[in-house]
């Protein structure tokens, strides 16, 4: 006779055997199935007051199930994995997890309160199992997505794994660890699509809609979703809780991300077909949270991250400036400095500049020294009173030829030469053309190219670890789309004007910035990093330009919102970093689409539920 016909009952005091009496029943447990076995929806409605841990389809549509006091049924696993299971349950092992790989036959895991039981398992996934006991952690899940081979979800007690699976379910699963919740269910449908569970919380994908709408009313309904199970015949599945939803701190993550444009995140980046953003947070000068949404390019598998890397645009800017009060300091020179001499090159002037008018660093900085940075102005010998035109730098697409810094400001590029335009320090006009000299200045002081001297001065300092102005940088990156979501031809345009547009980096990466201001700003004396206190100061400080520190944009000065900061928009990216020095805080946002406005409404949700102007 099959022994899996029986239902086992072990190693619960008070259990039944024979004529021994029935233990009192919790209140029940809610549970859930659709289109499982009959017996098996019987099962559970039997064990489900002894709250079920662990429920499992076998690829062959067998299935185990597991309770907390140790009873157990199996129909069609493999004979090894039930003769361990009871093994295990005799020896007074509490059973967390039953999981088969997809490729069937005797391939099966136990993880109990004590170590783990497998066999034929991808050896990295029983090695890092084996790891997380040997540290202390128990395992309460292990998940196989139905495409086999070494792919696998270990879910710890303080721990995730992943390898081999679908990257947004990975992202997903780091998204919501970010709230203060801890992932407890992965589970991956035998016709694709995947779903994860952090008590409260779940996303999914391609996930049968009654199943959705199930785990919604168990959770709004005060239960702990525990077990999720799919069944590889007929699109079956089941949910089942062994307990209410415990004490959980407010998600500030999903505030934010439910308060986008008076819609959801997801609908936003739908509506400004945008494939990708990330967002990062500071609290107390520590980055509280960071997550990522979408794709790193439309239609593909690699899905956005915290440590994705963007092209910044214009926030290039603001962290040139830090590399450039950097310098200064270096030379113990004053930002007052008339900008020609370090340059190595003459600028041009209009006839109708007068010939004592100074360029300064500081006036560059701050937009003031005369160089009209949107492209050429009309007409060419107006010193005022002149339209703009060309915009920003439109950077090099595939197949051309990218030109020197030098022939860019000769005019030998796509734009025209850089030249002063009017007099310094008599108007404001925005200046990508003036960090184009910025950038040269650095690069004729230390010899370097801007890459190398800022990665050496800037970036490796604060830990910075992927950001680059290098033109192609060696790390992965977003690719930008147009306002109609088609990937722009090239993925991203070159911009050789490095220190105005050419910026790679990640929303970590400007919040470890942020933080070190931030401290910079408040504290009595130096702290480590690329500035002393005075730079910082100068750099954060209103100058010449009203709203202005040097290179960033300041508001609230004197508050306790005094906040700096700077947006970029380059085609296909848009982008936008905030730091508020006086409230330990700030953030971060990276996209790749080319309309600001979902920028915009994600800034706006963030300062909303966090109460910062």
């Amino acid at each position: 006779m099959d022994r899996r016909r029986f239902l086992t009952l072990a190693g619960a005091a008070g259990a039944a055997v024979g004529g021994l009496a029935e233990p009192v029943l919790a209140a029940g447990y809610p549970s859930f199935n659709r289109r499982i076995p009959e017996e098996a929806h019987v099962k559970m409605k039997e064990l489900a007051p002894y709250r079920i841990t662990s429920f499992a389809f076998t690829p062959s549509n067998g299935w185990v199930m597991v309770t907390a006091d140790g009873r157990y049924f199996a129909r069609g696993i493999p004979d090894a994995c039930f003769t361990e299971l009871k093994k295990l349950v005799t020896a007074g092992r509490r059973i967390h997890c039953v999981a088969f790989p997809p490729e069937g036959g005797d391939r099966w895991l136990i993880t109990t309160d004590k170590g783990v039981s497998a066999r034929n398992i991808p050896e990295e996934c029983h090695q890092r199992i084996t790891a997380y006991y040997a540290a202390g952690q128990q395992v309460g899940h292990v998940a196989f997505p139905p495409s086999g081979g070494n792919r696998w979800v270990v879910v710890a007690a303080g721990d995730t794994f992943a390898r081999g699976i679908d990257d947004e379910c990975y992202q997903m699963m780091r998204n919501l660890e970010q709230g203060g919740r801890r992932v407890t269910r992965v589970a991956f449908p035998y016709t694709g699509g995947w779903l994860v569970v952090a008590q409260d919380e779940f996303h999914g994908r391609d996930i049968d809609g009654e199943c959705r709408t199930e785990l919604k009313d168990m959770i709004a309904a005060g239960w702990e979703v525990h077990n999720v199970a799919f069944s590889p015949a007929n699109d079956g599945w089941s949910l089942c809780s062994r307990g209410t939803l415990p004490a959980l701190p407010a998600d500030p993550v999903r505030k934010v991300e439910n308060a986008v444009g008076g819609a959801d995140i997801w609908r936003r980046m739908s509506t400004y077909k945008t494939p990708g953003v990330a967002v990062a947070v500071v609290t107390g000068n520590r980055i509280a949270w960071s997550t990522g949404y979408g794709r790193l390019e439309a239609g593909g598998a690699a899905a956005v991250h915290p440590e994705s890397a963007f092209q910044a645009a214009s926030i290039s800017k603001a962290v040139a400036a830090v590399g450039v009060l950097r310098l200064m300091q270096t030379l113990g020179k004053p930002l007052t400095d008339d900008i020609r001499p370090y340059l190595g090159w003459t600028l041009p002037r209009r006839d109708c500049v007068t010939l004592k008018a100074t360029p300064t660093i500081e006036r560059v900085l701050t937009h003031r020294a005369g160089i009209a940075g949107r492209g050429s102005t009309y007409p060419l010998d107006a010193c005022s009173g002149f339209s703009s035109g060309g915009g920003g730098f439109p950077g090099y697409g595939p197949g051309v030829t990218v030109p020197s810094l030098l022939q860019v400001m000769n005019g030998q590029g796509n734009t025209p030469e850089i030249e002063l335009t009017t007099d310094p320090g008599t108007g404001y006009h925005y200046s990508g053309a003036g960090f184009v000299l910025l950038q040269r200045m650095i690069e004729e002081e230390t010899g370097q190219s801007l890459t190398q001297y800022m990665d050496q001065q800037v970036f490796t300092p604060l830990g910075m670890r992927t950001s680059s102005y290098a033109l192609e940088p060696g790390f992965e990156r977003a690719a930008g789309h147009t306002t109609t979501g088609a990937v722009i031809p090239g993925k991203r345009n070159r911009y050789p004007e490095s220190a105005a547009a050419g910026l790679y980096t990640t929303v970590q990466d400007l919040c470890r910035l942020v933080c070190y201001l931030n401290k910079a700003w408040t504290a009595s004396g130096d702290v480590a990093g690329p500035l002393n206190r005075a730079s910082v100061r100068s750099l954060l400080s209103p100058g010449p330009q009203s709203g202005m520190g040097r290179g960033l944009f300041v508001s609230g000065v004197g508050t306790k919102n005094f906040a700096y900061t700077h947006d970029g928009s380059n085609y296909g990216f848009k982008s936008v970093f905030k730091g508020y020095p006086e409230l330990g805080a700030g953030y971060a946002i990276l996209a790749n689409g080319d309309d600001f406005g979902l920028v915009n409404e994600i800034a706006a949700a963030v300062r909303s539920v966090y109460g910062w102007s």
